[in-house]
């Protein structure tokens, strides 16, 4: 065993039984400790199951060859994904839906659209009532015209000869309804981030014979707006062995606190320990800081557009976590065009092809509520003329971190990422607000820790963390090191990946 293995990883990783759940805080080297206990188990045969292909891509040259990486995805493609290759969209489009359902009445699409999804991503067998939006949200119309439009967009989907564009989590369903046995092909299953696990991939690991063992924080369970679950307090696991790992060592004592702030608002008994060396937290970025590599995390596409335009004003280059295409620019300049009434502008005729004309557009963004359409709609407002800043941002872009002096990103897509120096931008929801929801201030306390937990060295604050620190205990807080009686700085001009 590795002389640098904590008491927590080596439990981890002498580990033997059926179930295990292993509570990690952010940067205390799951992966890591999730490899060495492969290696200590050469003659079991694993499957380590990533939550998407980035992480298994990564895991693939980590792990020893008696582990095979997969996705739930890769899992289903031979038996099931390829007979809907041709088929294959990113998302199930309101218009799609429409044309299926042959009606114009907006709401209905949306219902049923909102109900497949429930049901693709949940562990049960068929649709039902349980997966239609609440009352209040159903614009009037009847449960039963929502669940038949629902099951006849099912059927049409399931369908291999059929029309309709699916996602992959038709595929992915399908193939949970098989009931695959796993246990002949793996002895051990090693699910990872299983905080924001889909119910349809739970219930295809906890439903296995072979042993298990399940690794995430609850507190990076930021995917519930997707249907995720957290399959860690799963109750089929309620008779696991149950064990944590609480030392990062990505960050130091002063990240850490912040991260603590954070957790003991969610009422985490545990407390994570920064062991990652000297870092500080501030509230604006030094001016010895200026010329380094900063990471800028934002709650939302337009904070992230709106972080990449200034530092493009500002002549340096940027790069787009995802790629700039990720974040939609190119249907935003064709929605400017179409907003403007000049089709020869656009890049694709979609727009063109689902509505009439931009006052529709707007008229279906109100009416479905649909985030990405009501966001569209205010960037037009907030960076006009579209077409010059976003040519600006372009200019400036590059696909090579290496090369820029910003990275920008949403808090979601920081997701397993880390950098020495971390900026928050200032439009992450307020977790004091007495008018959210309990379930709503959870997924935003969960988002601002993952964003807070991404940095290694330097960690500078938003105006909402700042008044929390305040209220927790003055300005201790804005300056941290890992040793006390350490005199060195942290070097932040350091842009190395």
């Amino acid at each position: 065993m590795s002389y640098s293995d904590t008491p927590e990883q080596a439990a981890v990783i002498g580990w033997a039984g059926y179930r295990l759940v292993v509570s990690a805080f952010a940067g205390t080297g799951k992966t890591s400790t999730l490899v060495r206990y492969a290696l200590a188990n050469p003659d079991s045969r694993m499957l380590y199951l990533a939550y998407n292909r980035a992480v298994r891509d990564e895991a693939e040259q980590k792990f020893p060859f008696n582990v095979e990486c997969r996705t739930s995805h890769q899992l289903a493609w031979p038996g099931f994904g390829r007979h809907y290759q041709r088929r294959l969209a990113g998302n199930l489009r309101i218009t799609d839906a429409a044309r299926q359902l042959n009606t114009r009445y907006w709401p209905l699409a949306r219902m049923a659209v909102a109900t497949l999804s429930a049901f693709l991503s949940s562990a049960d067998t068929e649709i039902s009532l349980q997966h239609l939006p609440a009352e209040d949200e159903r614009s009037g119309l009847s449960a039963e015209k929502i669940l038949t439009a629902a099951q006849q967009l099912w059927r049409e989907s399931a369908r291999q000869d059929g029309t309709l564009p699916v996602t992959h989590d038709v595929y992915l369903k399908l193939y949970q309804l098989s009931l695959p046995d796993l246990s002949e092909r793996w002895q051990t299953l090693l699910f990872d981030e299983a905080q924001d696990a889909n119910p349809v991939t739970q219930a295809l690991v906890l439903t296995q014979s072979c042993n298990v063992v399940l690794v995430g924080d609850r507190h990076q369970q930021i995917y519930r707006f997707r249907g995720a679950e957290n399959a860690l307090d799963a109750p089929l696991l309620a008779d696991a062995d149950r064990l944590f790992l609480t030392h990062s060592f990505r960050f130091g004592p002063a990240v850490a606190r912040v991260a603590n702030l954070l957790l003991a608002r969610q009422g985490e008994a545990h407390q994570v320990v920064g062991n990652g060396g000297e870092d500080c937290v501030v509230e604006s970025l030094p001016e010895e800081a200026e010329q380094g590599h900063r990471a800028i995390l934002s709650r939302t596409v337009a904070g992230v557009i709106g972080a990449a335009l200034q530092a493009s004003l500002d002549g340096k280059k940027v790069f787009w976590v995802g790629g700039i295409d990720g974040y939609k620019t190119g249907e935003l300049e064709d929605l400017f065009w179409f907003s403007a009434d000049m089709p020869e502008r656009m890049q694709s005729p979609q727009l063109g092809r689902d509505y009439r004309d931009f006052d529709e557009y707007i008229a279906v963004a109100r009416a479905t509520r649909d985030a990405e359409m009501n966001q569209a709609l205010r960037l037009l407002d907030q960076y006009f003329p579209l077409p010059q800043k976003l040519q600006v941002m372009r200019e400036h872009a590059v696909t090579d971190e290496c090369q820029a002096q910003v990275t920008v990103s949403t808090a979601h897509r920081s997701k397993g990422l880390e950098w020495p120096v971390v900026m928050l931008d200032d439009d992450f929801a307020d977790i004091t607000d007495p008018l959210m929801t309990a379930a709503e201030r959870t997924d935003e306390t969960n988002l601002l820790y993952v964003a807070v937990t991404r940095a290694r060295r330097m960690l500078v604050i938003n105006e909402l963390l700042q008044i929390l620190l305040s209220a927790d205990g003055g300005d201790e807080s804005t300056a941290g090191t890992a040793n006390n009686d350490s005199t060195d700085e942290p070097q932040f001009g350091d842009t190395s990946c």
